[in-house]
């Protein structure tokens, strides 16, 4: 059977007031098509939440154990988060700024944070651990929510608090045909009112939608030609 697939993309995101004035222009061409909304799946936001250190590194550091992962602020940017793995105290570096060096204090605890060719490095009490920013992404597709749109794009899907802002959000992320990672950010307020739509299927729309503290996915049917992209961006390779 022939798919018909148009994922709703950019290789990288224009900027925040550019790629809204875009999809609201592809918003209002798509919703020209009479068919109705359709919930086909979601889940509790508040779930979606307490899955998120599910999908953390946990990493012992001087006999304390922290998750480390990724959040993403917004302008799709990619930070480095440190954070005890019970109690507060959490911290976040965007992570083109790590090859200059920072520092994380917790309780008496200091850690040096350095990233060297896609690997961040931990220094504390005289011992070094590396992690990988890809093992982060790997460890959020392979331990998030998963949905399948139109039986074609699995996404990986996951809470985002943006670490400037501290604004919800929700990170939709797949792997592309050449193994790369490629993903979006919508924060809750842009989909409170209406969809969001991240791809389209043999002439059916899928995407996400905020409604009584849940993440619901939904589809429409349209019949007009695909013009206006939803922009994503790619994981460096």
């Amino acid at each position: 059977m022939k798919i018909f697939l148009a994922l709703m993309l950019a290789a990288a995101p224009l900027a925040a007031s550019e790629w809204g004035a875009a999809e609201g222009a592809a918003a209002s061409s798509l919703v020209n098509s009479r068919s109705e909304i359709s919930v086909i799946g979601g889940a509790p936001l508040l779930g979606l939440l307490a899955a998120r250190d599910a999908a953390s590194l946990p990493v012992a550091l001087d006999g304390r154990l922290f998750l480390a992962s990724i959040a993403f602020d917004a302008e799709w940017d990619v930070w480095f988060t440190l954070k005890p793995a019970a109690g507060l105290g959490a911290g976040a570096w965007k992570e083109d700024e790590l090859a200059a060096g920072a520092v994380y204090e917790y309780h008496g605890l200091s850690v040096a944070i350095k990233e060297t060719d896609d690997t961040v490095f931990l220094t504390s009490a005289g011992k070094t651990k590396g992690i990988k920013v890809s093992e982060l992404f790997d460890l959020l597709y392979r331990n998030s929510m998963k949905e399948t749109f139109g039986g074609a794009v699995t996404y990986a899907v996951f809470r985002n608090l943006e670490p400037l802002t501290e604004e919800e959000g929700t990170v939709a992320l797949r792997v592309g045909d050449d193994g790369l990672y490629y993903y979006s950010l919508t924060p809750d307020k842009q989909i409170a009112a209406a969809p969001r739509w991240l791809l389209a299927v043999n002439g059916v729309l899928y995407g996400l939608r905020i409604e009584d503290s849940s993440l619901l996915f939904v589809s429409k049917k349209i019949d007009v030609a695909l013009s206006e992209f939803t922009p994503e961006r790619a994981l460096r390779p």
